[in-house]
């Protein structure tokens, strides 16, 4: 009988695999951002005097985030079918009934999960089983988990993720700073402007595009010419994945799975 290190080297392998891609993402996103992709312009509307702050240019996002993104949740989610397919393994003694057709279950709702997850993992015991159910890995259940699992599908059997630039806020500190300045003693105000706040928009504007209104101020208010702006590489997937911040979003999924595996280690022993 294989010890747990050797069924689990395999799923180690592959999340491996995955932070690695992910390095390379996370590079990759900081040199599009070194680049200055993105250029603010101030105007004031002719009707209402008002200051707008607005996009005047953006560059597009490079193929290589959506492909890289890609391998990083493949690599993930094939790390759980290979878990699956080492604890069926565990459970009947290396003589899986269907061994090409095991799958880690997960679903799009509990009553779709509970039809199919048998079927995934057939020769899996009750006790496997019930350790998979408590991780709840469908949507209204595990959303993370379920949202790995409806990527994956997206990016191996449609399309390249969708992925983009969005807003993603105004700095308030360098804003009140304006709105004060005639208001307050100068220490008061040079507080302000230090502050590292950003005040997140609700429209973020996704797929970013020049002419996008970032901020409106007040009437003959004077433009800032340090108003700094934040923006963020997303991928948005309606339905599943929208304007989830592609540096937060592959980290996120690894961690998931690290804490999969980490469950479900036991059911090897």
């Amino acid at each position: 009988m294989a010890s747990v290190d050797e069924r689990l080297r395999h799923v180690v392998l592959k999340i491996k695999r995955a932070k690695e891609h992910d390095a390379e993402l996370q590079q990759q996103l900081h040199s599009f951002l070194e680049c200055k992709p993105y250029k603010v312009g101030f105007k004031h509307d002719q009707a209402t005097r008002k200051l707008i702050y607005y996009v005047t240019a953006v560059d597009s996002t490079p193929d290589c985030l959506p492909l890289i993104a890609g391998d990083v949740i493949q690599n993930l989610m094939s790390a759980l079918d290979h878990l699956a397919y080492q604890i069926v393994c565990r459970d009947t003694g290396d003589i899986p009934p269907n061994p090409n057709w095991i799958y880690f279950p997960i679903a799009d709702d509990l009553e779709k999960y509970e039809a199919k997850k048998v079927g995934k993992m057939q020769g899996a015991s009750a006790a496997t089983v019930a350790a998979v159910d408590a991780i709840k890995p469908y949507k209204g259940g595990n959303d993370s988990l379920w949202m790995l699992y409806r990527l994956n599908n997206i990016e191996k059997h449609r399309l390249l993720l969708t992925v983009g630039s969005q807003a993603a806020g105004i700095n308030l500190g360098q804003l009140m700073t304006g709105y004060l300045r005639n208001t307050f003693p100068e220490g008061a105000v040079k507080a302000f402007e230090s502050m590292d706040i950003y005040l997140n928009p609700a429209d973020k504007g996704f797929p970013l595009q020049p002419g996008f209104e970032l901020y409106i101020g007040a009437p003959d208010e004077q433009p800032n010419p340090k108003q700094q702006f934040r923006f963020d590489v997303v991928v948005n997937e309606p339905g599943i994945c929208e304007g989830k911040p592609l540096r937060v979003l592959t980290n996120e999924l690894i961690v998931l799975v690290d804490e999969i595996v980490t469950t479900l280690t036991p059911r090897l022993r």
